[in-house]
């Protein structure tokens, strides 16, 4: 059963927070397929027309991905892509938690730039997203803290306490379709934000940078 849940926000402008400690990237470390994701596509199914990048038939292409946290929380989350019909492969995921040997997004921060194979559906905790890599556990060493739908935000712990961070609240999931939203090749710009409007203390925006753009 296709469950897609999440809201959907686009902005016109790429604000990118320019003027930013780039520091806090070595914390993270550069992220990529080989890292803390896994995805093995087949595409059957998949009736959409919207192109998967790649320089030959059959082959996908990239999208690149950047993280920025806005807030004064450590945001804990998975994102990745998936083809929404695809009920075999494992989907391609990216988790940030509490762990500062792996990757984390810490407050007023942002991650280097990752990439992830080209699929269908780009999304940030949806719970689609979830139960496909919960049905791949074995491939794919998830973090419990990561593996929930939507977007957590923890208040950290003092320094040197061996207290667990503690939730100060979340924010609903997001996604984004492949040819309505981003195309393959494009950089995707996801920023987690205070919530100023509706019930969820925080939010999930999303910007994208082309891949043929000149800036």
């Amino acid at each position: 059963m296709l469950d897609l849940m999440g809201t959907h926000q686009q902005t016109d402008g790429v604000r990118l927070c320019h003027g930013r400690d780039h520091g806090h990237g070595r914390r993270f470390g550069v992220w990529s397929l080989g890292l803390t994701v896994a995805m093995v596509l087949a595409g059957a199914g998949c009736s959409f027309v919207a192109s998967l990048g790649g320089d030959t038939a059959g082959e996908r292409g990239e999208i690149r991905l950047l993280f920025i946290n806005n807030t004064p929380n450590l945001v804990v989350f998975t994102a990745g892509m998936y083809d929404p019909l695809d009920e075999v492969s494992v989907p391609a995921i990216v988790q940030f938690g509490f762990d500062g040997a792996g990757l984390t997004l810490p407050p007023d921060s942002e991650s280097t730039i990752g990439t992830l194979p080209c699929a269908r559906v780009f999304s940030v905790g949806g719970s689609r997203l979830l139960s496909l890599a919960e049905a791949n556990r074995e491939a794919l060493a998830l973090l419990p803290e990561s593996s929930v739908v939507g977007v957590n935000f923890f208040a950290e712990a003092d320094e040197g306490s061996e207290a667990e961070p503690t939730l100060d609240g979340s924010a609903l999931s997001f996604e984004a379709q492949l040819g309505a939203d981003f195309p393959c090749g494009a950089l995707l710009i996801v920023r987690f934000e205070f919530n100023d409007v509706g019930d969820s203390p925080f939010r999930v925006d999303f910007d994208l940078i082309p891949p043929d753009s000149t800036r």
